[in-house]
Parts: C-alpha cells; sequence; structure tokens
C-alpha cells in the first residue's frame, strides 16, 4: 500500500523531529547521571566515616575522611569533612593533629557554620596542651611523682631560666627491691592531687610509666606468673625477674585497666618510659621463650646459649660481643615482640582514653648504635617511629664535666661531632622531619649549657631531668 506524499512528508518530518529531540536528551542525560553519581558518592563516603566515628573507631574515621578530602577537595562538604576529621583526632589523642583542622576551620574566609565552634576548640585544646606544646617548641620538667606527692608546691620552679610549660612525673620503678623514690608510697587519690594541682598552675601534664614495672600495683592472685625470667651469670642459671613481662594476656589486661583509671586526671598525655631495659640477660620467661622457638622453628635454651664457647660478653665495646646466630635472632625478635605489645596497649588506650596523646622515650644509644639498641634495650628505633605515638623522647646521660665545658664553649658543629647523643637528635630530626615530635630528656645541670651553645636542632622540646 502507498503512502500519500503529503503524509509521507508529515511522517519524515515528525521522525526527524523526534531523532533530534531524543539526541538532546541523550546528550544531557550523561552530564546529569554524573553529577548525581558524584553526590551519591559523595553522600556515602561521608557517611561511612560518620559512622565509624559514632561507633568509636576513630583511627578508620580518620583514615576515611582524609580520603575524602584527597578524593573530593572541592566539594562543598570539604568543611563537614573537616569537621568530623578534628574531632576523629581529637578523639583518637591525636591533640595537634586536632587543633590544626580546627584551626582551618576558624580561619576560612568565607564564614562557615563551625567557625565559632573550631575557635572556641583551638584555644580549649592549646590550654589542654600548655601554649607552647601546641605550637611545637617546649620547655618541661621531668620529676619523681613520689617527690611530687610529697612536695607539690616545690615541683613547678619558681626561676624564670627554665619556663616549664610542661611536667613530666614519672611513675617509679623497683630497683633492687626498693623504689627509686625513697619508698614513698604511691596511691591513685595522692597522684590525682599532684596532677590537679599541676594542672591548675597551667601545665600540661603528662605520666611517665614502664609497662615491666606497674605489676607491683596488681593485688591479683597469681601475679608472680606473670613476672619475667633472667639470666644469672653467677649462678649460670634462669631466676624469676622483679620486673614483669607484656607477653601474658593476664598483665596486659591488667596494664590497661590500670592505666584506664586516669581517664578522670586532668593529664595532656601518657609516656611509656624503657626505665628498667631488658637487657641482654632479660626477656627469658617461659613463655616468650616458647613463642621464640615455635617462630623459628629452632630449639633455644638461653643457658646453653651463654654457656656456649662461642658467646663473649664484653659489653663495655659492642665489637666485645660474640654471641651464636641464634642468640641474633632472640634480640631482634625480642625487639620487635616489645614494640608490638606496646603498640598493642597504646591502640587499646585510645579507645579508653581518646583525648590523650602518648609518647615514648628512646636511647639515644640505640639510634647512633642499632646493634647496642637491640642487645641492651631491645628497642629498633626505626621501627619504633612507625609505632602509633605522637612524641619521642630521647634521654640524653650526663657526660663528665669536661665535655659540659666543652658543649658549653665550642662550637656546635665540633660539638655535635663529639658528641653522639646530639648526633641521635639530629638523626631522629632528619628521619621524622617533624621536631616538634621529639623531647629531649636533658640532665638538669648541663641542660642550659646544651642551649647556650645551639647544638639542639630548633624545634624540639626541652625536658630537664629533676629528679634527685
Amino acid at each position: 500500500m502507498s503512502i500519500p506524499f503529503p503524509h509521507l512528508r508529515f511522517f519524515l518530518v515528525a521522525l526527524s523531529a523526534l531523532l533530534f529531540m531524543s539526541g538532546c536528551l541523550r546528550s544531557a542525560g550523561p552530564d546529569f547521571g554524573v553529577e548525581a553519581l558524584r553526590d551519591q558518592t559523595e553522600k556515602r563516603s561521608l557517611q561511612q566515616a560518620e559512622i565509624a566515628f559514632l561507633r568509636a573507631d576513630y583511627s578508620t574515621a580518620v583514615s576515611l575522611l582524609n580520603r575524602f578530602l584527597r578524593t573530593h577537595p572541592q566539594s562543598f562538604r570539604s568543611l563537614e569533612a573537616r569537621w568530623w576529621l578534628a574531632r576523629a583526632y581529637q578523639k583518637a589523642g591525636y591533640l595537634s593533629s586536632a587543633i590544626a583542622q580546627y584551626r582551618f576551620l576558624a580561619n576560612t574566609r568565607t564564614e562557615n557554620v563551625y567557625q565559632t565552634d573550631a575557635r572556641s576548640r583551638v584555644a580549649q585544646l592549646e590550654r589542654r596542651l600548655g601554649k607552647s606544646t601546641a605550637h611545637g617548641s617546649i620547655k618541661g620538667i621531668l620529676v619523681s611523682l613520689g617527690a611530687a606527692t610529697a612536695e607539690v608546691d616545690s615541683v613547678m620552679p619558681s626561676s624564670t631560666d627554665t619556663e616549664a610549660s610542661m611536667v613530666l612525673l614519672d611513675v617509679p620503678c623497683l630497683v633492687d627491691g626498693k623504689l627509686q623514690d625513697n619508698g614513698q608510697q604511691l596511691s591513685f587519690d595522692a597522684m590525682h592531687s599532684v596532677v590537679e594541682h599541676l594542672h591548675a598552675r597551667g601545665a600540661a601534664v603528662y605520666l611517665g610509666v614502664t609497662p615491666r614495672c606497674l605489676g607491683r600495683f596488681a593485688r591479683q592472685r597469681g601475679m608472680e606468673d606473670w613476672k619475667d625470667w633472667t639470666y644469672d651469670p653467677q649462678s649460670r642459671t634462669l631466676r624469676r625477674s622483679p620486673y614483669f613481662s607484656l607477653h601474658f594476656e593476664g598483665y596486659r589486661a591488667f596494664l590497661v585497666d590500670w592505666l584506664a583509671q586516669v581517664r578522670d586526671f586532668p593529664l595532656t598525655g601518657l609516656v611509656i618510659r624503657n626505665a628498667v631495659p631488658a637487657g641482654l640477660y632479660g626477656g627469658f620467661n617461659p613463655l616468650a621463650v616458647q613463642l621464640f622457638a615455635r617462630e623459628f622453628g629452632v630449639g633455644f635454651d638461653p643457658v646453653l646459649m651463654f654457656d656456649d664457647d662461642r658467646t663473649v660478653l664484653q659489653t663495655d665495646s659492642e665489637p666485645g660481643v660474640h654471641l651464636p646466630a641464634v642468640s641474633w635472632k632472640w634480640a631482634g625478635w625480642k625487639a620487635r615482640e616489645r614494640l608490638r605489645s606496646l603498640r598493642d596497649l597504646v591502640q587499646t588506650l585510645r579507645v579508653r582514653l581518646p583525648h590523650l596523646e602518648f609518647g615514648v622515650t628512646l636511647q639515644s644509644r640505640s639510634i647512633t648504635n642499632p646493634v647496642r639498641g637491640l642487645i641492651h634495650f631491645a628497642e629498633d628505633w626505626v621501627d619504633v617511629t612507625r609505632g602509633p605515638f605522637d612524641r619521642f623522647l630521647i634521654a640524653i646521660e650526663e657526660p663528665d664535666s669536661t665535655l659540659v665545658h666543652q658543649t658549653a664553649q665550642s662550637s656546635p658543629q665540633g660539638s655535635s661531632e663529639r658528641n653522639d647523643e646530639m648526633a641521635a637528635v639530629a638523626k631522629m630530626v632528619e628521619h621524622l622531619g617533624k621536631p616538634e615530635k621529639i623531647w629531649t630528656i636533658l640532665p638538669d645541670r648541663i641542660g642550659q649549657a646544651r642551649m647556650q651553645s645551639g647544638i639542639l636542632p630548633q624545634g624540639i622540646g626541652l625536658i630537664y631531668d629533676h629528679r634527685r
């Protein structure tokens, strides 16, 4: 059947119009779909981060929010993401990072709904950290908690030479069966009183603890089973140590519960110290030996190791230390296990104490001589810097009086070459690239001399050891 020409022309015109319109609609469709998809993606990503925050999984929230800001830097939701990120950092205990995010919100050129509260939170956190701490360069003092409990009014120095804005209270260890603190008895009420007093005087207060020592506060039955074992060179046998091992699950649970009791203290942070290192002879509790043997598939008897003819122990100089191959594996494994235990402890405590910073001490000799760090301190300083710590405290020992005089009188470069401890600080600054994360613990007698000489890198914190 033929179609009349007028009808055919109408049909062709209508078909062309439909094709033209459908082409226009198709060209607009993809752009509209991409925008809708982007919006849904942003909304879903932000919701996932908020859910992680609300279930107190702050590390996941931080990761998701940082990813959001990298992926969607121009999003209108970026300010909201920064707000959640600041709160997540604060809850996770990364107070300096929280301040940086709040400050960004407070200083935006255009007004935003978060601005006023962000300014308030910056001021609040800086007061908690101590003004100088928040900006990276601090001066502080290290005092024994027992001495501070007995003479709290004399803790903060009146001299303007120190200008301390931070106090590190050291919970003492038992050494040779005696407290390092002249036998002062410690209680949580006394600790709380000291921290309250120092906080009221404007100090940022940190509590320093050595996990191996805290078992003396335990009252649980069977606590003796948590103790470490050490090799006695005199009797050539293993004997029970006065210190405790983090290998035992019960002891780790005790540490978390004990340290969580400080949640109501006006503390700024906790510092994990290594006041009594396991050293060459420590760490040989049966559980640790069993775990090591299982991991490496070797039999391991510490007594036989030290009785081995190849074992030479001249600990004044590392070239004089000769150990069988298995013992070097043991030294590396012991350092990794110690760090793993500390990492797990800190990550658990961050959930219970999300408002606190966490620091860790390192021996300067572990940095300048990594072999010595493994043998004597069970420290691998590079691995430690990868841990979940906000601050790294380098303990510097007091040299003889000649070096003190040289330090004060010589040029910075010459002094640094003569002093490995200064080299350790410089190496740490170079490795981290963030001097504000590094604090040095200086013997009080030489602290000012070192500062006058300008040896220490700029930006690091200075803590003067006032313990007697």
